[in-house]
C-alpha cells in the first residue's frame, strides 16, 4: 500500500513575495481540500486538522494535514530541522533527514 501524506504548515509570519492572504488560504482549504468552516476555524485556533482525500486506487491513501504555527518561517524551520533535539523526544521512534527527492506525480 502506498501512503502519501501532504502536510501543510501554515505559519503566522508574513514572508515577502511568497505569502498567501487569509482569504486565498481559506479558499484553498474550502475549494481544493474540502474542509468545513469549523475545520478551517480549528486550524486558525492552533488545532491540527487531518482529512483523507480521494485516491486514484484503493491501494493508495492520500492524507491532507494542516496546523497553524505561530512563528517566523525561518525560525520554525530551524527548530523543526534540529534532528538531534527531535531524537531525544520519547514519542519520536526514528527520525532521519531524507536525502532523496520526492517522486513526481
Amino acid at each position: 500500500m502506498q501512503l502519501v501524506a501532504l502536510i501543510t504548515l501554515v505559519t503566522g509570519a508574513v514572508v515577502s513575495c511568497s505569502s498567501q492572504t487569509s482569504s486565498e488560504l481559506q479558499a484553498f482549504f474550502k475549494d481544493n481540500i474540502g474542509l468545513s468552516q469549523d475545520q478551517i476555524t480549528a486550524i486558525r485556533n492552533g488545532q491540527p486538522v487531518a482529512k483523507n482525500l480521494e485516491s486514484r486506487t484503493p491501494a493508495e491513501i492520500f492524507v491532507f494535514g494542516a496546523v497553524y504555527i505561530n512563528a517566523a518561517p525561518k525560525g520554525y524551520l530551524k527548530f523543526a530541522s534540529d534532528y538531534a533535539r527531535l531524537r531525544k523526544i520519547p514519542d519520536y521512534l526514528a527520525i532521519e533527514k531524507n536525502q532523496r527527492s520526492a517522486p513526481a506525480f
